[in-house]
């Protein structure tokens, strides 16, 4: 009885100690949150690092969240090496648990980004769910745009990307699926691309379009455009529109607006040339109408035989333009592995022959005359 009595007062006596947050309201005023670092490079190839941070306050006699923006830079030989250079600058310790996006300048990427990304892979306190951007601009003028917000740049592209999900002109990628992507045989990953847009009233931070990352190197950039072809081909589209001219209005548009998409995709190789057949069924429907017409079987027919040539030509000329350029963007090395897995092709892209065959399906009918 006395050893269980023992045992029962040892237990109550140690339950508060490991009763213990992570933070206290003492801890948390020590720390600065990273909210989102920019990776840059100067003209001597020195990393240069951009973080961005929130300086919590928290007090026992206050309900309310305090907090402050700070943006810290630091240069070095190394990105780790610039990191340290911040702490030089920061009297609180910096912690990087609740990083929201990873960017890169356009010179740093085009230098080349693996130096960074060994940075995030090795080091346990970064995360590697935050989406990987490309900046195209300078960097005082992204630095400028948001120290004048109120909103956070890693939270505000984090609610950016998550709001443009299912916009087929807007690429995305975080930095664990790059990661995976470098151990392939095929080098060639699309990121996320952001830069300033001129609003009516002020400035803001955008996103659109991808950045080509090959062997750790940018080497092009996707406009909005042909991101939407690429989002068509690889199957990523769900949500969207199309236009096309109104045949009864030559000043008017119809916009469709796309329900939904499926893309099959099979590749066929003859031990010469290589064929990508991609074959997409695209549920739209007439979401407006410029000017008058009648929603009849001859204007769906129309629509659908037109559009469906034109989607099909967009397409052809994406593929075209990124095969002249030798760029496996449609990940066509990968297919032949998986089905002719005892297959050798050097440069299958430069071998590759695109044949598309895309199916418009008109859902819902009605009338719609003088929509504007």
């Amino acid at each position: 009885m006395k050893t269980k009595k023992f045992i029962r007062f040892l237990s109550v006596a140690f339950l508060p100690l490991l009763l213990v947050g992570c933070f206290n309201y003492r801890d948390i005023n020590k720390v600065s949150f990273s909210t989102s670092i920019i990776f840059d490079t100067d003209d001597f190839g020195r990393a240069v690092v951009y973080v961005d941070c929130v300086k919590p306050y928290r007090s026992t006699n206050e309900s309310s969240d305090k907090g402050k923006r700070i943006i810290y830079r630091g240069e070095g030989k190394t990105a780790l090496e610039a990191l340290r250079d911040v702490n030089l600058a920061s009297s609180y310790e910096l912690n990087y648990s609740q990083n929201r996006a990873y960017i890169f300048t356009e010179k740093a990427a085009k230098e080349g980004i693996n130096k960074y990304t060994d940075l995030i892979n090795n080091n346990q306190e970064f995360q590697i769910k935050p989406d990987l951007f490309v900046y195209f601009g300078e960097v005082d003028d992204l630095l400028k745009v948001t120290s004048s917000d109120e909103e956070y740049l890693g939270l505000y592209l984090e609610e950016l990307v998550h709001k443009n999900k299912r916009n087929p002109r807007a690429m995305r990628a975080n930095i664990n699926d790059y990661l995976s992507n470098t151990v392939d045989n095929n080098n060639t990953y699309i990121v996320g691309s952001i830069e300033i847009r001129e609003d009516a009233l002020d400035k803001k931070v955008e996103i659109g379009g991808g950045a080509i990352i090959k062997d750790g190197v940018l080497v092009d950039r996707i406009d909005a455009r042909d991101a939407m072809s690429y989002n068509l081909m690889m199957n990523k589209v769900t949500k969207g529109t199309l236009e096309i001219s109104n045949p009864k209005d030559e000043s008017g548009f119809i916009t469709l607006e796309i329900l939904g998409n499926t893309t099959n995709s099979n590749l066929i190789f003859d031990d010469e040339n290589i064929k990508l057949i991609k074959n997409l069924t695209i549920r739209v429907s007439i979401a407006e109408m410029q000017g008058k017409a009648i929603v009849d079987k001859e204007l769906l027919d129309y629509i659908k035989i037109a559009k469906e040539k034109e989607v099909e030509g967009y397409l052809n000329y994406t593929f075209e333009k990124y095969k002249a350029e030798g760029i496996d963007v449609f990940e066509i090395e990968r297919l032949l592995e998986i089905n002719y897995p005892k297959a050798s092709v050097e440069d299958p892209i430069s071998k590759a022959e695109l044949e598309v065959n895309v199916d418009i399906i008109m859902e819902g009918t009605g009338i719609v005359k003088d929509s504007l």
